[in-house]
C-alpha cells in the first residue's frame, strides 16, 4: 500500500511583536481502515502548550496556547501515513450488492450534509441539466461524470484571499480553485439527493517541487453501499491512495488547516507556506 512522508511549514511574519491568541490547527489526517498515521511531530515556535480534541466532525485538533510575544510564527507538522484505497472493482462489488436510498436513520443523521442554500443548489441543477445525456446513468455513474465536467470544463486558478466561491460565482467565472472546486462538487452532489462533505488534506503529485504543494481540498460523498467515497475534482480522483484526508466538515467555510488570530498595536503578517509529500513505498 502507498506510504507518504509529509512534512507542512507555515511561517507567520509580523512586522512588530505581536501576542497570539490560542490557535486550532487541524493538521493531524483522521486514521480509519483507510489510512494509517505511522509517525507524527508537531512543532511549533515559540514554544506553546498544546492540547488535543476532537472536534463536532471526529476531526483531530491541536489547540496550541502561547504564552510569550513574537514576531514570527513557525508552524512544522510532519508525517508518515499508509494508504489503503480501494480499486473500482472492490467499488463495484459493494455497489452491486448495496442499497442506492438511504435510510430512515441515516437521512436524519445526514441533514446538515444534505441540505443547501437554494441558490446553490438550483444553480448547480441547472448545470447538471445544461450537460446531461439521453443516456440512462445510475447515481454513482453521474456523480463521476460531475466530476469529470468539474475537471475539463473549469480552469484552475491559484488564489491566496482566504474564502470560498460560492457555486454560482465559480459557474459564472468557469474558473477557481481546488477548495472552490469542492464547493462545486458538494453542491452537485445535493442537488443529486446526495450528502457531501467538504475535506482538506494532502494530495500526492509526482512532479511536485519539495515544498512547492500546498493543501488540498476535495469533497466526499455519501452512498450507501460504498460509504464515504473521495471524489477530486481537480485532479480527476476517486477514491485514491493518493489523497490523504486529515479533517472534514459540512461546508469548507467551517474547516480551514491552521485558524487563529493576533493583536499588536499596528502589526501586520505575511504568511508563507510549503507542503511537500513524498511517496516512500
Amino acid at each position: 500500500m502507498p506510504v507518504f512522508k509529509l512534512r507542512h511549514a507555515t511561517a507567520y511574519v509580523f512586522s512588530s511583536p505581536v501576542t497570539l491568541s490560542p490557535h486550532q490547527l487541524h493538521l493531524r489526517p483522521r486514521a480509519d481502515h483507510k489510512l494509517r498515521v505511522q509517525t507524527s511531530s508537531l512543532t511549533l515556535s515559540p514554544l506553546a502548550e498544546v492540547v488535543w480534541r476532537n472536534d463536532l466532525y471526529g476531526n483531530s485538533v491541536a489547540i496550541a496556547h502561547f504564552t510569550s510575544q513574537a514576531t514570527q510564527l513557525d508552524i512544522i507538522s510532519e508525517l508518515e501515513v499508509e494508504t489503503f484505497p480501494r480499486s473500482e472493482s472492490q467499488r463495484r462489488l459493494l455497489l452491486e450488492n448495496g442499497t442506492a436510498e438511504y435510510s430512515a436513520i441515516e437521512r436524519r443523521m445526514l441533514g446538515p450534509y444534505i441540505n443547501q442554500p437554494w441558490e446553490a443548489g438550483n444553480a448547480a441543477a441547472e448545470w447538471i441539466r445544461r450537460g446531461a445525456t439521453s443516456v440512462r446513468k445510475g447515481q454513482y455513474e453521474r456523480l463521476l461524470e460531475c466530476a469529470a465536467r468539474i475537471r475539463y470544463e473549469f480552469d484552475y486558478r491559484i488564489r491566496y484571499e482566504q474564502g470560498l466561491q460560492t457555486p454560482q460565482e465559480t459557474l459564472q467565472l468557469h474558473s477557481g480553485t481546488c477548495r472552490d472546486f469542492a464547493e462545486l462538487m458538494m453542491a452537485a452532489a445535493r442537488s443529486l439527493g446526495c450528502a457531501a462533505r467538504f475535506v482538506t488534506g494532502y494530495v500526492f503529485a509526482p512532479n511536485a517541487a519539495p515544498d512547492s504543494s500546498s493543501p488540498h481540498a476535495w469533497a466526499e460523498i455519501y452512498l450507501p453501499a460504498l460509504g464515504w467515497i473521495e471524489l477530486d475534482a481537480t485532479n480527476g480522483l476517486v477514491d485514491d491512495g493518493d489523497l490523504i484526508p486529515v479533517a472534514s466538515a459540512a461546508t469548507g467555510a467551517e474547516l480551514t488547516p491552521i485558524s487563529g488570530a493576533f493583536t499588536g498595536y499596528g502589526a501586520t503578517s505575511t504568511l508563507r507556506v510549503g507542503v511537500d509529500v513524498a511517496k516512500l513505498a
